[in-house]
């Protein structure tokens, strides 16, 4: 057997199966990007629920008309996917063959994008609300934001709840990357023992 078969042997062998917290928090935020998705394709359909009185094709609608806006489209994609998978490869056995320090990272990432997203607007909303700065952080009213020169009140509840989701969605990608790195830190392999794994191993 050569030494790059051993080596995938080895690390088949000594890398453990996801600990019952990993595979909860993976579940927990896979869960919450397929509710994520279900409602931006229910939405591409034409979909209201969600964005109070604002036309929901005015929020999705992202016209491909150049080279520019075409592979803007396809990096918008991109953590669309990754986001998928990553909660998937925290829990299922297939995900073992994924370094554990990207999946780490990837966690990391989308919890503080998501997080920023959602508190961001929070802070903004409560500006907005209590006077302290009547354009928010942005420096955006809400018709340049919204359309609306006056949105509702049920408007901006529905902005509130979906600020408030993403904030959930980086709490859980949160829990999951420390699930990821307490599950390394747990399950550390000793060298020696997988040395002596390779040198017991019939070539």
């Amino acid at each position: 057997m050569s030494t790059s078969q051993r080596t995938k042997t080895t690390s088949e062998r000594t890398t453990p199966r996801p600990s019952d917290s990993l595979r909860k928090a993976g579940r927990a935020a896979f869960v919450w990007v397929v509710v994520f998705e279900a409602f931006h394709v229910y939405w591409a359909f034409g979909g209201q629920f969600g964005f109070g009185d604002v036309p929901a094709a005015e929020m999705m609608s992202l016209k491909v008309d150049s080279l520019g806006s075409l592979v803007f489209a396809i990096i918008n994609c991109v953590p669309w996917v990754v986001g998928t998978i990553v909660p998937l490869a925290l829990y299922q056995d297939w995900g073992r063959r994924v370094p554990a320090w990207m999946l780490t990272w990837c966690c990391w990432i989308g919890a503080l994008i998501l997080l920023v997203r959602g508190v961001s607007s929070w802070i903004d909303t409560a500006l907005r609300g209590t006077g302290l700065m009547h354009n928010g952080l942005t420096g955006l009213t809400y018709k340049q934001e919204l359309g609306l020169t006056h949105p509702s009140f049920y408007t901006l509840c529905s902005w509130s709840a979906i600020d408030t989701y993403f904030t959930l969605g980086g709490v859980l990608f949160l829990i999951a990357g420390i699930a990821r790195r307490r599950s390394r830190r747990g399950t550390a392999v000793d060298p020696a023992a997988m040395n002596s794994v390779v040198s017991h191993d019939p070539a």
